[in-house]
């Protein structure tokens, strides 16, 4: 299986240690806006940039090294930062920057322990989830504008179908699919992981859409989704690619709104996967969630608006024929 893909080949040669947090501290923080701007772009890649910038300014004033920062530094951070007034949307989003920084330290090699782990983003920041599912519609559809294009529907439908993030695309390679127990599998390379250590299973309409594109690909080593561009045809697929295909897709289908992207997929196959019956367990599988809490998550945000204890609510002690008396108030 391969491992330590997408990392900065400096990095990867020589791990960082704490000293040299300490002393290229600068110059890490540099590599890994450039590791966020190939994996999710620009706008992304600033925002969470400023809440890492934020964040050792606060280390500077308070005479903290990147390298000693423990859970308490990041609590202080974010309590400091809620009572300067700043809106709890933003507080977690700093929050989530500190978070990735540390991971991906550690994914270089850094012998450290991530500090923003388990410390939890103010309350009242947003929605549970920002991004919005696709309804059942606008997935057909999708798979309907890419018309002949065998590529784009494969990579759609792993992750409308097997819950897959926009990096596990990026990262997988043809030497990542198996056969177990009959069925076809994908090994997944997923956030923060050395290598494709767990696997998902692909559902008939998946494995069809893939099948296709394996017949146009080929027989051969290497990634599993290639890419097309002039600079990189033949490479691997980036994540920067990846997103314009889904904004293409996207508007071709007629998806619409901010909150529909391309992680909505995920989402999407989440809770129909919820929908379909399936149990807390196996779906926390699928997803590859750390925290089964994460999962319950979806179960409870579904039970609020599709059986709301609200509707169990009847007045007039009469059953329907009270209720349809004040009803008419």
């Amino acid at each position: 299986m391969a491992t330590g893909r997408g990392r900065s080949k400096a990095l990867a040669v020589v791990p960082p240690t704490g000293s040299d947090i300490v002393v290229h501290s600068a110059e890490l923080v540099q590599r890994w806006i450039q590791h966020l701007r190939s994996e999710y772009g620009a706008s992304t890649a600033s925002t969470y940039a400023a809440g890492l910038r934020k964040f050792q300014a606060w280390l500077l004033e308070g005479g903290i090294s990147l390298a000693a920062v423990a859970p308490t530094d990041v609590r202080a951070f974010r309590d400091d930062m809620k009572a300067a007034g700043m809106q709890p949307k933003t507080v977690s989003t700093w929050l989530t920057a500190v978070r990735r920084f540390f991971a991906w330290l550690i994914e270089e090699g850094a012998p450290i322990a991530n500090p923003g782990t388990d410390v939890r983003g103010p309350r009242g920041g947003s929605r549970s989830h920002k991004r919005d599912e696709l309804t059942h519609g606008e997935v057909l559809r999708l798979f309907e504008a890419c018309g002949e294009d065998r590529r784009d529907r494969a990579v759609f439908a792993l992750m409308a179908y097997c819950a897959l993030r926009s990096v596990e695309i990026t990262r997988a390679d043809y030497s990542d699919l198996a056969v177990r127990d009959g069925r076809q599998i994908l090994w997944v390379h997923g956030k923060g992981a050395e290598g494709a250590d767990v696997y998902v299973v692909l559902p008939a309409a998946a494995e069809l859409h893939l099948a296709d594109w394996l017949a146009e690909r080929g027989d051969v080593a290497g990634p599993l989704f290639v890419s097309r561009s002039r600079s990189n045809t033949g490479g691997r697929l980036s994540g920067r690619s990846l997103r314009r295909i889904w904004l293409t897709r996207k508007r071709t289908a007629g998806i619409a709104g901010k909150a529909k992207t391309i992680h909505s997929l995920r989402h999407s196959a989440i809770t129909a996967a919820i929908r379909g019956g399936g149990e807390p367990m196996a779906v926390q599988a699928m997803a590859r969630h750390k925290s089964f809490d994460t999962t319950l998550g979806y179960y409870h945000e579904l039970a609020r608006t599709e059986r709301p204890a609200e509707d169990l609510i009847r007045y007039g002690g009469a059953g329907e024929a009270g209720q349809r008396v004040l009803e008419g108030f």
